[in-house]
């Protein structure tokens, strides 16, 4: 399963919004309403979705500038294995295109047919919270 949000053009360098993504503190004012007990710990976030499934995610792959992979940690029970990217491109000195892309192979059909239109309904939000919030940094 893959599946690709928008992509939207944030009012900051690649280099600023990259680092902003580098930090999961930054991410807890881009979640929904449905995640909750948001908590970062190093490289780790942890959080409840809809109040009964604990999600733990680290950072595994960051390209400096251009690319951050994050998926769940190795003790984390996710309902399907899964990673996001989230891809930055330079458009200026003060401009870049940000898309996310969550990718999933195996896991349960059933499970991944129900959470296609969610994880795409929330990819882009994502995608047009980063562009909100980029215009301050």
């Amino acid at each position: 399963m893959d599946i690709e949000s928008k992509t939207v053009q944030c009012s900051a360098s690649s280099q600023k919004m990259y680092d902003y993504l580098c930090d999961f503190n930054h991410f807890t004012q881009m979640m929904p309403p449905q995640v909750e007990g948001w908590s970062v710990e190093g490289d780790k976030c942890s959080f409840k979705v809809g109040g009964f499934m604990q999600l733990t995610l680290t950072y595994t792959e960051r390209t400096p500038f251009s690319r951050i992979y994050i998926a769940p940690a190795a003790n984390s029970s996710s309902p399907i294995p899964f990673k996001a990217g989230i891809h930055i491109t330079e458009k200026s000195a003060d401009a870049c295109d940000v898309s996310i892309h969550f990718e999933s192979d195996g896991g349960n059909p059933m499970m991944n047919m129900m959470l296609k239109p969610k994880l795409k309904e929330l990819a882009n939000m994502l995608a047009d919270r980063l562009q909100y919030f980029s215009q301050g940094l």
